[in-house]
């Protein structure tokens, strides 16, 4: 997501060319703090609002998590739209900037943020979102952490409850994050917990350099 190149470094751990591991605080903050944060399209991710747009009483109002939110734009759109929402996020940077955005537009009642760590998120909200949203958080950790994401976020999620995804498609070879997966593989991963909803292959959202697809998982 930033300029610098990332490697998996021999022990199977993602890390930056300088050594920091991508689920670490610093590796995150780091990029907030130098500015290297060309993830941050500087408003919400276009296929949400198209979601939001086309069909909203598919979505109806609830209670949404959006993990790895960076500075918000999503949860901000997601509470204007009468949600409830929560932007968690590894970084105290990001999250400062989203909590004065919801001053700012006078949304704090229903846009909260937390800095936090997403993997321990079933642990403070067992089975209490009617939504996850993300754009690239599952190819933003760590690979091999993939499993732990898939599990975390079932956990949060009641059953019935939704997982809406822009996931980043490759190239495979790329350095990351982000890190490429596939449909096949999103798949796999997901599919003892949640069975594939919608899936947008055509879907490039212009977002991510590489192919981007929207998928929309049910919590079994």
């Amino acid at each position: 997501m930033s300029g610098q190149t990332e490697t998996v470094g021999s022990a199977g751990t993602a890390s930056a060319a300088d050594g920091a591991p991508v689920q670490t605080v610093g590796f995150w903050e780091q990029r907030y703090q130098e500015g290297r944060t060309g993830w941050d399209l500087g408003g919400p991710t276009a296929v949400f609002v198209r979601l939001l747009d086309e069909a909203p009483a598919a979505l109806p109002p609830g209670k949404v998590v959006v993990v790895g939110c960076g500075k918000g734009h999503d949860v901000l759109l997601f509470a204007r739209r009468g949600f409830d929402a929560v932007g968690i996020d590894f970084a105290p940077s990001a999250v400062a900037a989203g909590a004065a955005a919801a001053r700012g537009a006078g949304l704090s009642d229903r846009a909260r943020f937390e800095q936090g760590d997403i993997f321990d998120l079933a642990g403070r909200y067992p089975a209490q979102f009617d939504y996850v949203l993300e754009r690239a958080c599952y190819c933003a950790i760590d690979p091999s952490d993939r499993r732990r994401y898939v599990a975390a976020m079932a956990g949060v999620l009641k059953r019935g409850g939704r997982l809406i995804g822009q996931f980043f498609l490759g190239p495979q070879e790329r350095p990351g994050p982000p890190f490429a997966t596939t449909v096949e593989e999103v798949r796999d991963f997901f599919g003892r917990q949640f069975e594939v909803e919608r899936l947008d292959e055509s879907d490039t959202g212009g977002t991510l350099p590489g192919a981007d697809v929207l998928i929309i998982l049910r919590r079994r």
